[in-house]
């Protein structure tokens, strides 16, 4: 896993990532996949098939992100769960093995991957 390339994790003006994931959602589900070894920082972009910024669910630690409806989120959903317009960069939680995108509307969802260094 190729280092993140910053004095500082906070920086994130990041190398190129060398690990990539891209997954195709229909509309209204989604998909849950293994974090890679040494994977400390990602960051996710929506792109519908039209082409446009997409709004999507990601959960960080938990393979049960889901299209969003009304209703309360508590524990785990909620701690994980993050709405993200477009594009949004995170930190993988320690201890968490997976993730998962989920969407209303259908497109693409990369995600790129780097290790802390």
């Amino acid at each position: 896993m190729i280092a993140i390339g910053t004095l500082h994790p906070s920086d994130f003006i990041p190398m190129p990532a060398d690990t990539v994931y891209t997954m195709l959602i229909a509309g209204s589900s989604g998909q849950a996949m293994d974090w890679p070894p040494n994977v400390d920082f990602a960051r996710f972009t929506g792109q519908s098939t039209a082409g446009v910024a997409m709004a999507f669910q990601v959960a960080l630690k938990t393979t049960r992100a889901a299209a969003p409806s009304s209703g309360a989120s508590t524990g785990s959903t909620a701690i994980y769960g993050y709405t993200v317009l477009g594009q949004g960069t995170f930190q993988v939680p320690g201890g968490s093995t997976g993730f998962s995108v989920a969407a209303l509307s259908s497109g693409y969802i990369a995600a790129e991957m780097w290790s802390r260094g």
